[in-house]
């Protein structure tokens, strides 16, 4: 039986672990093709190209998308994965090369993944229908709670707003050449990142009893949930929004 989305070509950046790993698993279940990328070359898989890029090499990442396509075609959906959380403290102490390096692991690799798509995707004769996912995270929005913000996450929080500030003006700006840009918040994944909030001290992370309880109730989204809605919101015409922020719903 043929896979319901065989043929088509998926970017995940980051995917050598946590929700990029699962991310891969699932869309290949479903038959996408896929380019893997992380700064530790992601495992393996058959009929996938994959590669150790730093994603804030703006030469590196164009490569990566030569190869991409020049082995598997032109890229359908790009997923813009990668990120970072550290430094966690009060912005009293934290060090400005370390906020520096958070924007980087966050917005600028966003960037230049994004960049990269889309002079991919106006290459072509016809750039529609292609669709950037960068994923983003309630930290860097008001929740449905009001939280507008959590204590010891500035610079993590600051540079996921950032994200979903360039997301917005990439889909105004590629409206008319019919591709989509999405911010997405994924929700809460028990990864390496979800440990090491855990771990954090709460005098320099206060809301981190809150993780321990989504730890003790097993309150976890999956990745293979978050992939199976992320590729509805790209391939189903159905399930497509005109609104860039999208929050993955609850399992």
């Amino acid at each position: 039986m043929t896979a319901p989305l065989a043929g088509r070509v998926a970017v995940i950046t980051g995917a050598s672990r946590g929700l990029g790993a699962g991310l891969a698993d699932h869309f290949a279940s479903q038959g996408v093709l896929l380019g893997l990328c992380a700064r530790t070359r992601p495992a393996e898989r058959a009929g996938c190209v994959v590669a150790a890029v730093d994603m804030t090499d703006d030469d590196a990442v164009d490569a990566f998308v030569t190869e991409v396509c020049s082995t598997l075609g032109p890229i359908d959906l790009w997923v813009n994965n990668a990120g970072v959380l550290d430094p966690i403290g009060p912005v009293r102490d934290v060090d400005p090369a370390a906020f520096a390096a958070n924007v980087a692991g966050n917005l600028q690799t966003a960037l230049i993944g994004s960049r990269a798509f889309l002079r991919h995707r106006h290459g072509l004769a016809d750039p529609a229908g292609g669709v950037l996912v960068n994923i983003s995270s309630g930290a860097g929005r008001t929740s449905a709670t009001g939280r507008t913000a959590y204590a010891g996450w500035g610079a993590y929080g600051a540079a996921k707003a950032g994200v979903d500030r360039l997301t917005a003006a990439i889909a105004l700006e590629e409206a008319d050449a019919g591709l989509r840009a999405y911010a997405v918040a994924p929700g809460v994944i028990d990864t390496d990142m979800q440990a090491t909030i855990r771990a954090t001290p709460a005098d320099r992370f206060p809301a981190v009893d809150q993780f321990h309880a989504l730890k003790a109730d097993g309150a976890f989204a999956t990745p293979a949930h978050i992939a199976e809605w992320l590729l509805a919101l790209a391939f189903d015409p159905d399930a497509a929004s005109d609104d860039v922020f999208q929050r993955v719903p609850p399992p």
